[in-house]
């Protein structure tokens, strides 16, 4: 008997758009199995399919009865759950994103890139499983006795959402900025407490805006707790981050009408430990605040960001700051390469 991948190979050659039409079924069934129950509209988002797609390969499942529909969506049958398995090597050998991840790693200069099916922007799920995906790249590179400094944001959230507890490490947590806006979820004091706490390590807080002026810094800067925080955070052996992009983030730090606009006229993009960096991922404009960092290497850097809309602010953060580790969506890794690719030099 032929082994999978030379079968696979064959039915390629034999009927290529049998075999894909195929393929797009098995992926169907196995992310109906994954959010059921769930419409087509959320499931064309999240394999980046087209609705017709979905719906050519969902009546084909119905018909085989593998799965059924109600008012609340799609739901797989007891029957489709025997095949799950298969279907998931079929999908992965047919529709595998390691290809795209290797493109992108290569393109970025970033040791490892992790894509999640999927587009953020317009399928919150996607951002849920960017956080797991992203906290077990943390847990991997984490150890015994590290000073972990971790940003705040929607999807440090996330992050924070999706690492598991259990097996305590002597790690301390730090938050890398202060506090912005009013909401407590998304402050990176509040991660960093619920990272540490499932981490079984320690943390600090620290309970300052981030956009204190620079008078009023120097003077609570020589309390003793906020003194001792600031100096982890400038010896952390770990950094994990989210990317903004810059308008958005210009807009959240209150920035006056003269830097929205030096921001705007010098082409800022994106944003991250506390500095604005055009395209080229050279620094336009840096907060004056007490975090204001810049990892001195790449070699334990990590960065999640997702959305097809953050991909020039992450292409842009990472020629501003070499990473070991990026984990992002399909979407954005796609656009990335897009731009990567328009912004080489003809030969």
């Amino acid at each position: 008997m032929l082994p999978q991948d030379d079968l696979l190979s064959l039915f390629l050659s034999l009927a290529p758009e049998k075999t894909l039409e195929i393929g797009k079924m098995a992926q169907v069934l196995c992310q109906v199995s994954q959010t059921q129950p769930v419409g087509r509209r959320a499931l064309a988002s999240r394999l980046s399919m087209t609705e017709r797609e979905i719906r050519a390969a969902s009546d084909g499942l119905r018909q085989q009865g593998l799965i059924v529909s109600d008012a609340s969506g799609m739901k797989i049958t007891p029957r489709a759950k025997a095949l799950l398995a298969a279907a998931g090597e079929v999908s992965e050998r047919l529709f595998s994103l390691s290809s795209l991840e290797d493109a992108l790693s290569r393109a970025l200069g970033c040791r490892s890139v992790s894509v999640v099916r999927g587009n953020a922007d317009t399928d919150p799920r996607v951002l849920t499983e960017v956080g797991r995906r992203a906290a077990r790249e943390l847990k991997k590179e984490l150890r015994e006795g590290d000073i972990l400094a971790v940003s705040g944001g929607s999807t440090m959230a996330a992050v924070a959402d999706g690492l598991t507890s259990g097996g305590a490490r002597r790690v301390m947590v730090v938050p890398l900025r202060g506090g912005i806006g009013p909401v407590m979820e998304g402050q990176a004091s509040v991660i960093a407490a619920e990272i540490a706490e499932k981490l079984g390590g320690e943390y600090r807080m620290i309970h300052l805006p981030d956009t204190l002026d620079a008078d009023a810094l120097k003077e609570i800067i020589k309390m003793d707790d906020v003194r001792e925080t600031v100096e982890l955070i400038h010896r952390a052996d770990v950094v994990i981050h989210g990317i903004g992009r810059a308008d958005i983030m210009a807009e959240k730090r209150h920035l006056s009408p003269a830097i929205l606009g030096m921001l705007r006229e010098k082409g800022a993009v994106g944003e991250a430990f506390g500095v604005f960096f055009d395209r080229l991922g050279r620094p336009v404009y840096r907060l004056d605040t007490w975090n204001t960092i810049q990892p001195a290497s790449e070699e334990r850097v990590l960065a999640a960001a997702c959305g097809e809309t953050k991909a020039e602010a992450v292409i842009a953060c990472l020629r501003f700051q070499k990473h070991c580790a990026l984990v992002t969506d399909e979407s954005a890794a796609r656009k990335m390469l897009s731009l990567l690719e328009a912004d080489r030099p003809l030969p």
